[in-house]
Order: C-alpha cells, then structure tokens, then sequence
C-alpha cells in the first residue's frame, strides 16, 4: 500500500513537471510572441494615426495630464541655389 502512494506521488510529479516543461518550451513563447506582436501593431497603428493627424490639422497635442507634447509637421528651409558660374567680364 505504501508502495502504491509512493508510485502515486512519483507519477504526479513526473506529469506536473512535464507539463511545466511544455509550457515553457512550446505555450510560453508562442503566448509571448502574440502579445509582443500586438504591442507592436497597436504601436504602428498610433503612430500612423498622429502622422496623418498632422498631415490632416497641422499639428497634433498629447498630453499626460499634466506634461503637453505638440507634434507639428516640420518642413526643411529651402537651400538657396548657388548662382551659374557669374564671371566678371569689365575690363
């Protein structure tokens, strides 16, 4: 009998860390790839949606509650084009 209960126990320590086992190789990395590949759609999907805010409005605030971030669409000073090969021709 006491053999039995000693079987018994061995047996559900066997299956407990199998399981454990599998869960760490196989249902683990698969259920924290889904939710990193969520986070990053959620985060593309955000940042698309201030770009086309500012394209849209001109500019885009975010706030905290108590900090404020303003996006605005930034534009490049045009560089002014050098003059074509001006000679002095006097003298």
């Amino acid at each position: 009998m006491v053999k039995d209960k000693k079987f018994a126990v061995a047996i559900a320590i066997i299956i407990v860390l199998a399981l454990a086992l599998i869960y760490i190789l196989l249902i683990g990395p698969k259920i924290q790839s889904f939710f990193l590949n969520t986070q990053i759609k959620v985060q593309q999907q955000t940042i698309n949606a201030l770009i086309e805010g500012v394209k849209q409005q001109g500019s885009v605030g975010l706030t905290d509650g108590t900090n404020q971030i303003v996006c605005v669409k930034y534009e490049p000073p045009q560089q002014e084009q050098p003059a074509a090969n001006l000679t002095n021709t006097s003298g």
